[in-house]
């Protein structure tokens, strides 16, 4: 499908505004030049005021008074069309959407979309800092170690590192850009330390450092004649279409809070930075904007979300019920006393000013977040009371007033004088390390949409974020997503009936005026009994049964809510700002319910009293897949219908469809030669003999296509002529029936739809893939007596291992020429025998310390077919170990090996330690194959996923298998509905079990780099 955008141009900056009823406002309007001019050909007179009114949803039309004074090139910025045209539009004004907008800004014309004005951000209530290493005596690996170990070592390693590499020249680029931050003496930069920082690394302007940053940035972006900023317009939902097994997002869905239009923004690239979700509770520090807007549209358009259980509750929030003013009504968003003041020796006392941190972590004050949160929770819940003090008065006045100007302000409006007094503080939610899961571009499996920000999951955090990291990796990944936008938008074209393709939202102007208040206040008391709910079983402690009664309770409420708008005649389609937000926090409340629900262990600032130990098998991020549409809410579901698939995006070509239909019926004639030569050739050595002679033989016959890939960024489909796969019985498609011995039954189907010696009820993920690479099916049975080889071989089989007796496979010879396979996608998915091996003959220390010989055979395996000529690579990891029904056949099911879903917990270690040893080896032979397209594929968590949520998936007990047959025992009966179970013999995966393990890797969001299968001849120095 094509992609759709504004072609680029030159604008002058214009913020839209409003006003209320009762007042209108004359803005002046900024002269625009060749706004798309070149692909757009109209353009009309506007006003140089502007006359906005305010519109409460009455039914009584908005007026609009426009006075021509001159006429002035098209404008995306201004006008009175609903539906406007960008190169990039980016949702959210913050650090992470203006940084990006400034530089996109210098490639085409960019839409800032912001929910209130533009400074009212998240970024603008930081007040600690930004963390980077500027200091002789620091150094990146040591921020690495902080922010690992601050981070419950669930971080990626390689964010930590992209971040901490690059930061210090982000804080330049602030710096040049005008932003100003505090000096020492000696006139260099003032370096606090926080909590959780080993060094001194926190680059600040007093205690209003986020207001300084969007301060510089916002009078960079009013300065930019390529950048329109539309104040208070609410985004309401991505603009997304299906392009074969891709989601596309094509703009977004706003509504105009002040004028209450609908306007459509239509882009080629759209970056959300949103911010986050703080308002699902009761006290945030957050602003009121931070309604999770972005997570939730990102979710309902298909994106996947990780790790949404760690809310990090900030430990001190100005706790109003400690001063002796109280504020004359109640906050919107708590006041927050930064991290800072800790670092700067602040010290943490209960009402009895007892000093209680040292009896909760040896670095007292100076521990993470969690730590310190969930010692002050403790004291509060022990001693009944409702804050507890934090004092730095026993530090110099000059020093306090200097460093803390805008919390000694504050405080002093309540009659607090922090110079000689403790603060009252308490808990308030403060900061989501979960999002929207983003690759180290920014990007996530959406085609077009990419994330900065507090709204996006880049690995950094883990389970717990370290201080001041937020501005930080904002600016960081904000950088790091400029050049693919760029490269996209090089690459897309303009479709002007792009804005017709979906049903557009409409306000409830229909419902009249009473309806609509009764909708309000009926939605304003729903609102706060979510956030009770959040508060009282989601909060910093929790149990299984809390969460459990938390999704119970908060689905009835989103039930009633639901009943009680469509019941006065709200339609799906209607929009309001409220209601919006409201459909917004149940998606998000439950997002994290069901992550929480999800990890079993108590890891960093998810802590369970069920589960109160850190679980090494659980080093896992959350993965929360694209949202099924059946039975969804309509927090759940886009208010818009996807637009159909273009037919040549459904079809063959009449080409490939003629190849198939050769292939299959030459493969009739070839099944029943390989019958007979069955039935005369059964003895070989070894199964995994027989994957070396498949290497030496099949590579032989191999022919194939051109195709155009390495050139540029555009990041086009692949064309993979062949698809070659090397593996072990979780992809053989009939190799041992084929060449050694009939697999005895219960066995799957080929292509030929008949049982077929498969150790399966039916197709495998390789199967899958090939289907969606748009390949026939591998046979291997075809294979083996010669058949044409042009568009691939399977060379898996039963049993195979990496490391074959005694001797490395001869890859080298025998092998063609480069140019005769080298456009060919090679895919792995082997390993798990070679470790099973180990378990059955030594112990697990034993396995584990094989790993790396194991990894070098790979890794020499792999760079051998490199020098033949093959350049793409798609390596599986390995599976989980232990956690099919062959762990009881097998004698495996000790109760104290066990983890919570029946895994055996020893074994499946070692296959974590196997993978992330892969992983090291994989981005080692990207530096040793320096023209190859490495991608490396966690099947694992996929698996496992499946595993632990396989009820919610549709799956009875993975523990329950269809049949199985082992050493000649006959276990079960053939199941009447093998698609509900995991296990197919207790010992493979079923169909079902392998198509969605199959779905949920093709298109990326499990890759490294997170590309889709079709794309994965891209080299990531091109991406």
């Amino acid at each position: 499908m094509t992609s759709i955008a504004a072609g680029s141009g030159s604008l002058h900056f214009g913020v839209i505004k409003g006003q209320g009823c009762q007042q209108a406002s004359r803005i002046p309007i900024v002269t625009l030049n060749g706004c798309l001019q070149r692909e757009l050909s109209w353009s009309y007179g506007v006003s140089e005021y502007l006359r906005f009114q305010r519109c409460n949803f009455s039914p009584s039309p908005v007026s609009e008074n426009w006075k021509s004074l001159k006429t002035v090139s098209v404008s995306s910025c201004l006008g009175e069309s609903s539906t406007k045209y960008f190169d990039f539009a980016v949702i959210g004004s913050g650090v992470a959407g203006l940084r990006y907008a400034l530089e996109v800004a210098k490639h085409g014309s960019v839409a800032v979309i912001t929910k209130a004005e533009p400074h009212e951000s998240n970024t603008n209530y930081a007040q600690g800092g930004v963390s980077a290493v500027l200091c002789p005596s620091d150094s990146v690996e040591s921020h690495m170690q902080d922010t690992i170990v601050a981070g419950a070592h669930l971080c990626d390693e390689e964010t930590v590192r992209v971040v901490c590499t690059e930061g210090p020249d982000r804080i330049r680029e602030l710096i040049a850009m005008g932003a100003s931050f505090d000096h020492g003496e000696d006139g260099n930069l003032h370096l606090a330390r926080e909590g959780g920082h080993s060094h001194c690394r926190i680059v600040h302007a007093a205690d209003m450092t986020g207001r300084e940053i969007e301060r510089a940035l916002l009078e960079a972006v009013i300065d930019d004649p390529n950048i329109c900023v539309f104040e208070h317009h609410f985004a309401i939902d991505l603009l997304t279409s299906q392009d074969g097994p891709d989601t596309v997002c094509h703009g977004v869905d706003t509504l105009n809070t002040e004028t209450c239009k609908v306007i459509r923004f239509i882009s080629k690239v759209t970056l959300l930075a949103s911010g986050g979700a703080g308002h699902i509770y009761p006290s945030t520090t957050n602003p009121p904007v931070a309604t999770g807007d972005g997570m939730a549209m990102a979710h309902r358009a298909q994106a996947v979300i990780s790790n949404m259980e760690f809310v990090q509750f900030h430990p001190t929030a100005l706790a109003d019920e400690g001063l002796s003013v109280k504020p004359r009504k109640t906050r919107e968003n708590s006041f927050l006393i930064t991290e800072a003041v800790r670092g700067d020796g602040g010290i943490l006392y209960n009402s009895s000013m007892e000093r209680f941190m040292p009896l909760y972590d040896e670095r007292a004050e100076l521990a993470p977040r969690d730590v310190v949160a969930r010692g002050i929770d403790d004291q509060l819940k022990k001693r009944n009371e409702k804050y507890v003090l934090l004092d730095i008065s026993h530090k110099p006045r000059e020093k306090i007033l200097s460093h803390f100007p805008n919390i000694a302000a504050e405080c002093l409006k309540y009659g607090l004088d922090i110079t000689c007094q403790p603060i009252p503080v308490v808990p308030a939610a403060h900061y989501m390390c979960g999002g929207v899961r983003a690759g180290l571009q920014g990007e996530t499996n959406v085609r077009g949409l990419y994330v900065a920000g507090e709204v996006a999951c880049t690995g950094l955090h883990g389970a717990n974020r370290l201080a001041s990291n937020s501005l930080l990796e904002a600016l960081v990944f904000a950088r790091r997503a400029v050049q693919p936008s760029i490269d996209r938008i090089k690459s897309s074209s303009l479709d002007l009936s792009a804005s017709n393709w979906w049903t557009r939202p409409v306000v409830p102007k229909s419902l009249g005026s009473k309806i609509v208040h009764d909708i309000s206040r009926m939605t304003r008391e729903v609102r706060k009994e979510l956030q009770s709910v959040m508060w009282k079983y989601v909060g910093i402690v929790r149990s299984t049964t809390r969460l459990k009664s938390a999704e119970r309770r908060i689905a009835e409420l989103e039930a009633k809510w639901e009943s009680y708008l469509f019941e006065r005649g709200w339609k799906q389609t209607m929009v309001g700002l409220e209601a919006c937000e409201m459909r917004n926090l149940f998606c998000c409340a439950k997002l994290v319910v069901s992550s929480a629900l999800a990890r079993h262990e108590s890891r960093g600032l998810h802590y369970t009293i069920d589960f109160p130990n850190v679980e090494e098998s659980k080093r896992l991020p959350t993965i929360i897949f694209p949202a099924s549409l059946v039975n969804s809410t309509w927090s759940s579901r886009q208010l818009h219908k996807l637009p159909l698939r273009t037919a040549a995006s459904i079809s063959l070509s009449l080409e490939d469809t003629s190849i198939y239909m050769v292939y299959l019926c030459l493969s009739s004639v070839f099944l029943v030669c390989a019958l007979c030569f069955l039935n005369n050739q059964v003895a070989m050595d070894s199964v995994r003999t027989f994957f070396v002679l498949m290497v030496l033989v099949l590579f032989l016959g191999l022919t194939g296509r051109s195709i155009v890939v390495m050139g540029g960024a555009s990041m086009e489909r692949c064309e993979f002529p062949a698809l070659y796969n090397f593996g072990d019985s979780n992809s053989d498609t009939g190799g041992l029936s084929a060449a050694i011995t009939e697999v005895p039954p219960p066995n799957g189907e080929t292509f030929f739809k008949h049982p077929s010696g498969r150790f399966c009820d039916g197709r495998l993920i390789i199967d899958f893939i090939a289907e969606n690479l748009k390949l026939p099916y591998l046979s291997a049975y075809l294979d083996s007596i010669g058949t044409n080889f042009r568009r691939g071989a399977n060379f898996a089989t039963g049993g195979s291992s990496i490391r074959p007796p005694g001797k490395t496979p001869p890859f080298k010879s025998g092998l063609p020429r480069s140019r005769d396979f080298s456009k060919a996608l090679y895919t792995f998915d082997i390993g798990q025998n070679d470790l099973t091996y180990g378990f059955q003959h030594t112990n697990e220390e034993q396995v584990r310390a094989s790993i790396p010989d194991i990894l070098n055979q790979f890794s020499q395996a792999v760079q051998q077919l490199y020098k033949e000529g093959a350049r793409f690579f798609w390596i599986h990891n390995t599976g989980p170990i232990g956690c099919l029904p062959s762990r009881f056949i097998n004698g495996q099911s000790k109760p104290n090996n066990l983890d919570q879903y029946g895994c055996v917990k020893p074994h499946n270690e070692v296959a974590q330690e196997f993978n992330r040893q892969l992983k090291d080896k994989m981005s080692q032979l990207r530096v040793q194959l320096p023209q190859a397209a490495v991608t490396y594929v966690d099947v694992y968590s996929v698996k496992y996923a499946m595993i632990s949520n396989a009820k919610n998936q549709g799956f009875v007990d993975p523990m329950n298998f269809c049949c199985a047959v082992v050493n000649g025992t006959v276990y079960g009966n053939p199941c009447d509905h093998p698609s509900m179970h995991i296990s197919w013999d207790g010992i493979h995966y079923s169909e079902a079990a392998n198509l969605w393990v199959a779905n949920h890797i093709v298109n990326g969001s499990f890759s490294d780099p997170p590309l889709p299968i079709e794309k994965a001849c891209h080299h990531p120095k091109n991406m």
